[in-house]
Parts: C-alpha cells; sequence; structure tokens
C-alpha cells in the first residue's frame, strides 16, 4: 500500500485565481462561488462567440477569393513539392547542387503557358539566381537538363502540346483539388 506523504494542493478558482476559502464540495468544481461562476460562464460565452465570429470570417473570405488567388495558392504548394521531389538532385539548368536559393522553374513558363503550371515534367528545381531570375529560366540549358532527367520523348511531348494547353482555365474546382493533391504529396 502507497501511503501519501505530500501536502495537498490547495484548488484556485478558475475565474478569481484565488484559493477556495472552503473546500470544494465536488471533486470536480472549479468554480468557487455563484459569482464567479456567473462571471466565468459569460467569458465562456464571449470565448465561443468570437471563435464563431472568426470562423464565419473564414468562411466569407473563402468565398471572397477569386480564381487567381485559388490559382497563387495551388502553384505555391506545387512549387514548394517540386523543390521537395528534386532536393537532391541539382539545378536543372546549370547542374549546380551549391546554390542556397532554388525555385520551381517552368520551362514553358507558367505566365504564358497555363496548362503547363502544374505538369510535373514542366517543372524543376532551379537556382533563383541565376538561372531562373537572371537568366530568364535559361531555357537552352534547362532543355539539355530535362532530356537527361525525364527522356526526350516527354520533352517532345511538352514541345508538341505547349500551344495546345497554352491558354488553359482552371477552375475552382481543379486548383483546390490541385493544393490539397500537393499538400498530400507533401507529407
Amino acid at each position: 500500500m502507497v501511503k501519501f506523504t505530500g501536502k495537498v494542493k490547495t484548488k484556485r478558482c478558475k475565474h478569481c485565481k484565488e484559493p477556495f476559502v472552503v473546500n470544494p464540495k465536488f471533486p470536480l468544481q472549479y468554480i468557487c462561488q455563484p459569482i464567479c461562476a456567473i462571471a466565468y460562464s459569460k467569458l465562456l460565452q464571449s470565448k465561443k462567440a468570437a471563435k464563431e465570429s472568426k470562423e464565419a470570417t473564414k468562411v466569407m473570405k473563402e468565398k471572397l477569393k477569386t480564381l487567381g488567388q485559388y490559382e497563387n495558392e495551388a502553384k505555391v504548394v506545387f512549387q514548394k513539392w517540386v523543390r521537395q521531389r528534386d532536393a537532391k538532385l541539382p539545378c536543372i539548368s546549370c547542374g549546380n547542387a551549391n546554390s542556397n536559393r532554388y525555385d520551381g522553374g517552368h520551362w514553358w513558363k507558367a505566365e504564358i503557358y497555363s496548362g503547363l503550371i502544374f505538369n510535373e515534367d514542366n517543372c524543376h528545381k532551379q537556382c533563383s539566381r541565376p538561372c531562373n531570375k537572371d537568366l530568364n529560366g535559361d531555357q537552352a540549358n534547362y532543355r539539355i537538363g530535362l532530356v537527361k532527367r525525364i527522356g526526350l520523348e516527354r520533352v517532345v511531348w511538352l514541345e508538341e502540346n505547349k500551344d495546345r494547353l497554352r491558354n488553359y482555365k482552371y477552375s475552382k474546382q481543379e486548383l483546390i483539388d490541385i493544393k490539397e493533391t500537393y499538400k498530400q504529396k507533401l507529407k
């Protein structure tokens, strides 16, 4: 049989934080007196109302999002996945593996070829500077690296289909699905 030798810690009221004057009548009692119970109840109600208001605001903001905002959110997650997928590979354009910052660089530019934005063959890890930003993607060296990485057949497919996929309008649901798919792949 274990014998308790320590002191019993005095209970404190959840509202006024003062120690109970009289021992609690119930083992799970956490409020010292009726005045504190009323005030604590009002506090809990106001917290609940604030939480509901915050959730309602979040829902309204979601409803007001534009297609461009959905696309940007999907791009961020997709490019993060690309950098993670290619983490052990060097830059596709220059072959440098020692850069301190990488982008998810597109061979066929995302701004021009909207149908290829989320194509996994069209996006690879690329040095932020100089390859992606200073050399505008370094297209010639990108193609050489792309052939080595995915093969000539898939590169030719991208070249043949780029114009067909140039102007593609994603629906809201497609963009949400793309974002969720790549979030799952990141895990």
